[in-house]
């Protein structure tokens, strides 16, 4: 994905939604970023509950956005309120272009990332770079659209 792309070019449809949300009301100590048929009900909500019980707030989509909300600028006021990123690495991760331009977001901020791999090798990130590997095709596909 290049560096450019932003949220409204991965979804433009929504930069036209009107907010029923305020910046404040999404600040949070960590966003979780997955892809969402992967892991949303499973790994990723376990995630978000547990820090909660830890007395951490923590952004998860499905629990945090509402109907009517601006979703891609809701989203980027999450990741850039957030002192830390959680990266849910899952087999289909790459096929999301919403996963890859939050990431893209989350390296921008600096923010420093736990990543977790979910029935992934963390190898399998490093392989893309050799054109090899679970997540070649899907990058290859995004770079292909312009993503």
């Amino acid at each position: 994905m290049e560096s450019g792309n932003s949220f409204e070019q991965v979804a433009p449809s929504f930069a036209s939604t009107s907010s029923s949300s305020s910046y404040p009301s999404l600040q949070c100590d960590i966003f979780i970023n997955h892809h969402g048929v992967d892991v949303k009900h499973n790994l990723a909500r376990t995630i978000y509950h547990t820090l909660g019980l830890l007395g951490l707030l923590a952004f998860l989509d499905v629990e945090v956005l509402e109907a009517g909300d601006l979703i891609p600028v809701e989203i980027q006021a999450a990741i850039a309120h957030a002192s830390l990123h959680i990266v849910i690495f899952c087999p289909n991760y790459t096929q999301s272009p919403w996963c890859l331009a939050e990431l893209s977001f989350m390296l921008k901020t600096g923010t420093k990332i736990i990543p977790i791999f979910y029935y992934v090798d963390p190898s399998d990130l490093r392989w893309v770079a050799q054109g090899k590997g679970i997540y070649t095709d899907a990058f290859s596909q995004h770079e292909k659209k312009g993503r």
